[in-house]
């Protein structure tokens, strides 16, 4: 990459604006062509070292090339020169510019512009334009355009607007906005405004980490100083002040003056243009020499430094100078303040003199628009150092970015480098007359550290040139043609504000190149072109290297590999190597290409005396190439083998058959019931079987992807050249999804039997890690979607060809483990595919046995020849031996299929004809431990079958690992959470369960040599509920029969786990665990509760219940009981779902499902003193395994509980839940209870304790109110339509019960029952439940005053008042109206119903009791107005 000049934007309509900023310019009609663009040159540096001598003040035109450009004509020559005679200011942001010539000014903003066929441009355009000033002569003399951060969140750290400013040569300051409406002005000091420069915070560290900003306005005899927050913050209030008073209509508003700083060059002669470096880092030598020379050698200097701030001038005499501000309040000097006071006290005495000598002068009126501001005055500031040259004078100073370096220019065509903080020249270019400054600061990564570097751009106009610098002492590195009377504008400063925002940078641009045409460009420069002297040639090559990534995009590939041979350096190359490995274009072509070019550098040389001389780096890198170029032949040839498609054999030939049984050492029918088996799997895998599927696209890896998959680079060296194959690891950090993808194109390729022949030479030669390949074939064969004969003999294939190549590894002694086979086996028991893990382990087990006894063989050939030996037959022995080595060899290196058949398979078959593998004894530790997973796999696969019956159900992984992890329980725990997930009903899976159970009871009966079947039978006293044929038939996707089938299957591997009980109990405790989860699903508690009740063992019922109760539901209960305690009422819906997880109507459905729960417990606690405890057995997969117990055993474990206790938190549950279902309020639960039994609330439920008989009476008052309100309460909510039978169902039941347990008078609730009932009009009901009562004249007394009541509401609603009155004997009178008829809920009562009431009640009363007497008169009554009302209602006879 190398130095550009590249457009960023253009100035729309430069004719318009030159005929309007310079009118004397522009020619009429006629356009100006632009000159040629910028191009780079190719003149070298020695041409440019030369000495340009004297140049005159005419340009003779010579161009960078030294041709002479084509003199343009005068009035293009007169267009073309607007650019130098105008000022021109470009935001650093590059969005805005600012043109300005005498009084006139142009604001240009930036615009995209589209045209046809082209890409969009970014255009500045005419946004404003008018004339400015303060007075009819007054021009422009600076401008400056600077932008203000934005503090929005939506672009934070880009521009918000940007404000113009402009400097008048009558010494205003005044600043616009974009749209040219002035914000403020102010005078500073009465003279030209020479420039204006701003200095804003740095991104990275200048100086002295100085991160003030502020705005710097040069005048001949002064600097002043504005600090940059407070210029922020007034410009966004003055903007948005006027913008507000240009939406009211108002005027402008009055602004404060800008607080300032203000300096006076004391020995300054002419000053041209400054700089503000900002604080300088200080330096005690310095401060103490110069104070020293200043203040005498007898001055006490303070140890102190103070802060000072650093400006530059230039100009003459001097040429450069130095200025220092100390920081803070500057002491004025002596003669400056006696200056100011003689000033002040002659003017007043003027002022009194004539008042006295003249009389009092008449005030007059000033215009106060005439009235000049008052200017403050200066400090002055003498220079602490120069660099006098009294014939130089200097034009222009470009301060770096960093601030350590500063470019001048003077008039003698110089441009001179100088050190800020030294104070010293450190370089001069000479033949720059005019020249135009600027730095473009690069920043780059160089030894793997972040640097930043400092590029010098000097523009030539007279020569038309544009260069670019390394500034201190580094060559030229670029230049370009550029037309002559352009401008080279640079902008120091970046945001205002940047420095108390945080945020993104946005891109600025320092240095914008302007041709007369309205192009504007930047200059690009790339880091490595700072770079020198040594490191030029490796920062070449690192060149080199980042232009391969454009190269590598495009897929100019010979364009790449021309790159590659010009890379010199070896630690370039390697980073090289690297870029195109982890590139994704990276082709076949192209990495032959870069082995052809760099192999013979680093893998040649080896074998010769260059080989042994090169370096540690350099044979690392050979080897490096070495492993890519046998990765590369591996990937052409499977590639080949993906492409290349043969037919593919029958999957139910006889040969296949028998070929597969000589892998796994099984006779052919043997064979053929292991495929069947594993066959199956198809019938059972869902759609929620977990499977990766690839695409054709998907599977076929590029050579890139394939590459990367391997340790490459970063394997050691290996020091033993003669080594032909260099071994390569596969990576251990790869993704899954990776691994199954190289593993799809590893093995997936299509088997035949040359394919096979193909992939032996290719696997041997590649230097693979025989054991990775080995786990990558395990993983692909796993996901294997069918087990049938071609695939199998395909894995069987590849797993018998890496065994061969590592049989070094494989075969131990017989006492021993192979830790190949280990890590193999520890594969097969984690996967969750048993069939294909069985099959895996079956071939694994047959390739094991075939190693075994080819080794065997092998050492009894071995002992045969040392036995040839000691007898004295050297020669036959020495023939024999080269014999068996070379059909050793010949074994080792089989190419077709019948060298296969010479190999294990067939010297079994030789020997034993058809070996299985099964009717052998396992001799060696490894044939044990094969059988023994094999034993496992088929063990779990009945599981596997089972999960996977269901498509809805969420897929249960199953592996022989996770069994053994787990523990003894797990295989009940997975069992029952596939019944809650099946959703099955509850009698079916009783059914299920029954039928396990009555097997395993009978084989338990048979072993015990019990052969009467139906006896055994009979004895087994099972009790399960028979579903019916349609609730099985509810369920179409699931079968009956199927799963009981599989259900058999793994019962015969896991009877214990399948029994009843423990599926029922795992089943009860997931459906807990799921209710805490979720508290507002309340079926799943109830569902829990419902399980609970048919576990048929009561040790295990109780032990799971007091599980379940001590685990989710006290605490649950507890809070509960706390929130009803303090409300008094049921919580709100809030509450309920802050405290307790659900919402407010689930509450009572919830605690009724405890209380069953808690029901259970103590009917179990019962059961549980007369019912022996239960032995447990554990299934066989876990003999000798230590883990984790059953949920059984833990049930079993568990202490016995408390009947008391059990009872006292039952009650405390009747009782919320009776309070919520009802809404009863204004009641506390727990003062139905005395002091000890709340004491015992919510303890452990195997807490010792007795209830007392006898209750408080308080406490007996409490109770009976809350029941009395509970039956109220079931009374108010019984339907118009309840049947006679219902009048003592439900709650009333349980408040009965409740009453009882508490020894409360039933009698009592019985007949408040029954006033409530005849209070709400359900007479029939009362009339059913009076039998029960046995207190009969308490009884009649309160039904004597319900009728009395009713027949009040009578006498007050009926029309007949009077009449009726007339009927009513005075006794009966008073006491009727002394009865209440507010308590009545149902006054509107037939006068039958009453009288029936009343019959009722004289029934139950004694003769001897008052009440009788008063009933008889009042049953009199009744009649008399039962008859009156008949004969009213009766039709009148006719006379």
């Amino acid at each position: 990459m190398s130095c550009l000049l590249d457009q960023v934007a253009a100035i729309s309509n430069t004719s318009e604006l030159v005929q309007w900023l310079c009118p004397h310019l522009s020619t009429s009609g006629q356009r100006f062509s632009p000159l040629p663009g910028p191009c780079p040159t190719d003149i070298s540096e020695e041409d440019w070292s030369e000495d340009w001598g004297r140049w005159d003040d005419v340009d003779p035109g010579g161009g960078g090339d030294g041709e002479p450009h084509r003199k343009p004509s005068p009035s293009t020559q007169a267009e073309t020169s607007w650019v130098s005679e105008c000022y021109i200011a470009v935001s650093p942001t590059c969005d805005l510019m600012a043109v300005a010539y005498k009084n006139r000014l142009v604001i240009l903003s930036s615009r995209w512009e589209y045209t046809a066929g082209e890409e969009g441009k970014m255009m500045l355009v005419n946004t404003w334009r008018g004339t400015v000033g303060f007075s009819a002569s007054d021009e422009i003399s600076a401008l400056l355009c600077l932008p203000l951060i934005s503090i929005n969140k939506s672009s934070t750290g880009g521009p918000d607007w940007t404000c113009v400013i402009v400097g008048f040569t009558s010494g205003y300051v005044a600043m616009y906005t974009e749209t040219g409406l002035l914000l403020l002005s102010q005078l500073f000091e009465e003279g030209e405004v020479v420039s204006l420069k701003c200095r804003t915070a740095h991104t990275r560290p200048t100086l002295a980490q100085d991160l003030t900003e502020e705005l710097v306005v040069l005048y001949p005899q002064a600097i002043t100083t504005i600090d940059g927050f407070s210029l922020l913050q007034t410009l966004r209030g003055c903007r948005n002040q006027v913008a507000k008073a240009a939406a009211s209509g108002g005027e402008n508003v009055s602004v404060p003056p800008l607080g300032y700083k203000k300096w006076g060059l004391v020995d300054q002669g002419l000053v041209t243009d400054f700089a503000a470096p900002g604080l300088s880092p200080p330096c005690l030598y310095d401060h103490l020499a110069q104070t020293t020379l200043s203040k005498g050698v007898t001055y006490s200097v303070p140890s102190g430094i103070p802060s000072i701030s650093l400006l530059i001038t230039t100009g003459r005499v001097p040429y450069i100078g130095f200025l220092t501000a100390q920081e803070g309040s500057a002491p004025p000097f002596v003669a400056d303040v006696a200056r100011i006071y003689a000033s002040k006290l002659k003017d007043a005495l003027v002022s009194a003199a004539s008042g006295w000598l003249f009389g009092k002068a008449k005030t007059k009126e000033v215009d106060q628009a005439k009235v000049k501001p008052k200017i403050e005055h200066a400090t002055p500031l003498p220079y602490r150092w120069s660099i006098p040259d009294k014939k130089r004078i200097g034009m222009t100073v470009s301060l770096a970015s960093g601030r350590r370096l500063a470019a001048v220019t003077d008039d003698f065509g110089r441009v001179t480098l100088v050190d800020v903080q030294r104070g010293v020249t450190l370089r001069m270019w000479k033949g720059y007359r005019d020249a135009d400054c600027g730095w473009v600061e690069v920043t780059g990564e160089w030894g793997e550290v972040r640097r930043t570097t400092c590029f010098l751009l000097i523009y030539a106009p007279r020569r038309g040139l544009l260069e670019v610098w390394t500034p201190q002492q580094g060559p030229r590195i670029a230049a370009f043609n550029v037309p002559k009377q352009s401008r080279l504008i640079y902008t120091s400063h970046t945001l205002l504000g940047a420095s108390s925002v945080r945020g993104l940078p946005c891109r600025v641009f320092p240095v914008i190149f302007i041709t007369p045409d309205g192009r504007m460009s930047e200059v690009a420069v790339p880091f490595h072109l700072a770079l020198g002297g040594k490191t030029s040639r490796r920062a070449r090559d690192l060149h080199l290297v980042k232009s391969l990534k454009a190269h590598l995009r495009s897929g100019k590939e010979g364009d790449v590999l021309a790159v590659l041979e010009e890379v010199k350096t070896l630690g370039v190359r390697r980073q090289a190597v690297i870029l195109l490995i982890t590139s994704s274009h990276l082709t076949v072509t192209l990495l032959q290409g870069l082995l052809n070019i760099f192999m013979p550098l680093y893998v040649v040389q080896e074998e010769g005396e260059e080989g042994q001389n090169m370096d540690h780096e350099g044979r690392l890198f050979g080897q490096q190439l070495v492993r890519l170029n046998q990765l590369l032949h591996l990937y052409m040839e499977l590639t080949q083998l993906h492409t290349h498609r043969e037919a593919s054999p029958d999957p139910d030939h006889d040969s296949l058959v028998l070929e597969l049984a000589k892998l796994l050492v099984l006779t052919p029918d043997e064979t053929r019931e292991v495929l069947s088996k594993c066959g199956q799997i198809g019938c059972f895998k869902h759609a929620n079987t977990k499977r990766v599927t690839f695409s054709e696209e998907s599977t076929s890896l590029t050579v890139g992807s394939f590459l990367r998959c391997w340790n490459t680079l970063e394997s050691p060296l290996v020091k033993d050249v003669s080594v032909p194959i260099l071994p390569i690891h596969l990576k251990e950090d790869l993704q899954e999804e990776k691994r199954l993808r190289l593993g799809e194109f590893l093995y997936g390729w299509a088997w035949h039997r040359e394919s096979v022949v193909k992939f032996r030479k290719v696997v041997k030669a590649c230097g693979g890690d025989l054991e990775a390949l080995l786990h990558l074939a395990l993983e692909h064969w796993l996901l294997c979607h069918d087990a049938t004969t071609v695939t199998a003999l395909h894995f069987g294939t590849i797993l018998h060809t890496l065994a061969i190549l590592a049989e070094h590894v494989i075969v131990c002694d017989i006492s021993e483990q192979s830790p190949w086979w280990s890590k193999v086996r520890d594969k097969l028991t984690a996967s969750v595919q048993p069939h294909q893990a069985y099959l895996a382990a079956l071939l694994s087990r047959g390739v094991h046995a075939s190693l075994e006894t080819r080794s065997q063989l092998a050492t009894e050939k071995e002992i045969r020849q040392a036995t040839r030996t000691k007898s004295g037959e050297e020669a036959n022995v020495e023939n024999s031996q080269e014999f068996e080595e070379k059909s050793s060899s010949d074994m080792k290196d089989m190419e077709t299929t019948e060298c296969m058949e010479q190999d294990n398979g067939s010297i079994m078959l030789k020997k034993f004809g058809f070996p299985s593998l099964n009717d052998w004894e396992g001799l060696s530790m490894e044939m044990v431990e094969w059988n023994l997973v094999l034993w496992q796999l088929q063990s779990v696969m009945p599981i596997s079958q089972l999960f996977s019956l269901k498509p809805k159900v969420p897929l249960l992984d199953v592996s022989v690992k996770v069994l053994l992890d787990k523990g003894k329980g797990y295989v009940a725990e997975m069992l029952a959470n596939w019944f809650i997930s099946s959703e099955l009903p509850l009698s079916t899976i009783l059914r299920l369960l029954g039928e396990q159970d009555k097997i395993r009871k009978r084989k338990a009966l048979e072993a015990m040599e019990i052969d009467d079947g139906d006896t055994s039978v009979e004895e087994m006293n099972i009790d399960l509920p028979q579903p019916v044929a349609e609730e099985v038939e509810e369920l179409p996707d699931l079968k009956y029969a199927e799963v009981n089938e599989l259900l058999m299957k793994v019962g015969e591997q896991f009877p214990n786990s399948v029994a009843g009980d423990a599926v029922l109990t795992n089943m009860t405790w997931e459906l807990a665990a799921g209710w805490h989860k979720s508290q507002d699903d309340v079926d799943l508690l109830t569902k829990a509760a419902t399980h609970l009740a048919v576990i048929a063992n009561s040790h295990i019922r109780h032990g799971v219940g007091v599980m379940v109760w001590e685990t989710w539901i006290g605490r649950w209960v507890q809070i509960a009981t706390s929130l009803v305690e303090k409300a008094g009422r049921a919580p709100r819906d809030r509450t309920c779902k802050r405290d307790l997880g659900l919402s407010e109507h689930n509450l009572a459905p919830a605690l009724l499902a405890a209380a069953t729960l808690l029901n259970q417990l103590m009917e179990a606690n019962v059961v549980c003193e007369v019912e022996k405890p239960m032995v447990l057995t554990g299934d066989r997969l876990w003999n000798g395994q230590e883990g984790s117990p059953a949920l059984v055993e833990v049930t079993v474990m568990q202490k016995s509980t408390c009947y008391d206790l059990l009872h006292l938190h039952h009650q405390l549950l009747t009782v919320l839940h009776l309070m919520v279902l009802h809404g009863i309020k204004n009641t506390r639960p727990l003062s139905c209870f005395d002091g000890k039994s709340r004491s015992m609330l919510f303890k452990t439920l195997s807490t010792s304790w007795t209830g007392e008989g006898l209750a408080d009476p308080v406490v007996a008052k409490s109770r009976q109110a809350l029941l009395f309100k509970i039956i109220s309460a079931t009374v108010v909510s019984l339907p118009d339509t309840t049947q006679p039978t219902q009048a003592l169902g439900g709650s009333v039941r349980v408040a009965s019960e409740l009453g009882h347990s508490w020894g409360t008078s039933l009698d009592a609730l019985r007949r408040h029952h029954v006033c409530e009932l005849y209070n709400y009009g359900f007479d029939t009901l009362a009339e059913e439940v009076i039998p029960t009562i046995n207190d009969h004249t308490s009884l009649g007394s309160q039904l004597v005053l319900l009728a009395g009541r009713r027949l009040h509401h009578q006498l007050l609603t009926s029309p007949r008042t009077a009449h009726h009155l007339a009927l009513t004997s005075p006794t009966v009178t008073e006491w009727v109206k002394s009865c209440d008829t507010s308590v009545l809920r149902c006054p509107s009562v037939t006068l039958e119903k009453t009288l029936e009431l009343l019959t009722r009640a004289l029934n139950l009363l004694p003769e001897s009791v008052s009440e009788h007497k008063l009933a008889t008169e009042l049953y009199h009554t009744l009649i008399a107005f039962v008859q009156d009302q008949q004969e009213n209602s009766s039709p009148p006879h006719p006379s």
